[in-house]
């Protein structure tokens, strides 16, 4: 048996043929610290720009930077007469936990801000994380109905906890589990639909799943300079449908993305 790939690539194209119908000005600024991964990101994301005609501006910071610089770098993004929107990396170490409630609420396209996670936990209508949807706009490109379904999460971050909750907006039954959940493969394997976004190469094999699995992957980690996801490769022998990594949720992250910034800049 060889699993259904699910590619990301289709699903953001529809994305983008519609952001290229609205008329936008204005650019997204990405803040961030100066490190090759995050680095690959935002270049993706300005390439991710181009195709439907939105700039993106990146501001790279030291590592070892203090608090107030970043705090003021994004007191300063939010400020500029262009920026229509402000993308802060994450996860970001606890001294800088303070950082992303210095973005403008108007200006928050990944849901970052208190007041944007507190209207989520609400269901009050408003932006939604990008990973998280794309997650999910991803089932929904596939047909996979998340209604009635059991979902098991594992991870606890800046993915997990909101998906878990958008997915209960969405009708399914969700558990939500993490490293060190006990016996995690037997809980994963009670799942219909999986998601792993540990961010641990390899930590989804087949003993987590079953012939009736659809598997997401948003981990993602570097192995010997290539990109891999959570999910081992052995895993495709088994389950029904598996997204890819490279490929799979990261482009349509990059695609909301850009929707949640148009949605933002018209609310103003």
């Amino acid at each position: 048996m060889s699993a259904n790939v699910l590619f990301g690539k289709p699903c953001a194209e529809v994305i983008y043929q519609a952001l290229r119908e609205s008329a936008f000005k204005g650019a997204l600024y990405t803040i961030g610290f100066d490190a090759p991964q995050w680095k690959q990101y935002t270049y993706s994301l300005e390439n991710s720009g181009k195709k439907c005609g939105i700039r993106t501006r990146h501001i790279y910071l030291r590592q070892d930077c203090a608090p107030n610089e970043m705090f003021e770098t994004i007191d300063s993004v939010c400020r500029m007469h262009d920026a229509a929107g402000v993308l802060l990396e994450q996860p970001l170490p606890e001294v800088y936990q303070g950082a992303a409630n210095r973005i403008v609420p108007q200006m928050d396209v990944d849901c970052l801000t208190s007041r944007s996670i507190a209207a989520m936990y609400k269901g009050a209508s408003g932006i939604r994380p990008a990973t998280p949807s794309a997650v999910i706009r991803l089932l929904d490109f596939y047909d996979i109905s998340l209604s009635g379904k059991h979902v098991v999460v594992v991870g606890r971050g800046t993915v997990g906890k909101p998906l878990a909750l958008m997915m209960l907006a969405r009708n399914a039954t969700v558990t939500v589990c993490h490293t060190k959940t006990a016996d995690l493969p037997t809980v994963c394997k009670t799942a219909d639909i999986l998601v792993s976004a540990c961010g641990v190469a390899g930590l989804i094999n087949k003993d987590f799943v079953t012939e009736k699995t659809v598997v997401v992957d948003v981990g993602l980690s570097i192995v010997d300079g290539h990109s891999v996801g959570d999910v081992a490769p052995e895993v495709c022998e088994v389950c029904s449908a598996v997204s890819s990594v490279p490929g799979g949720v990261g482009p349509v992250t990059r695609a909301v993305v850009f929707e949640n910034l148009l949605k933002i800049s018209k609310a103003k």
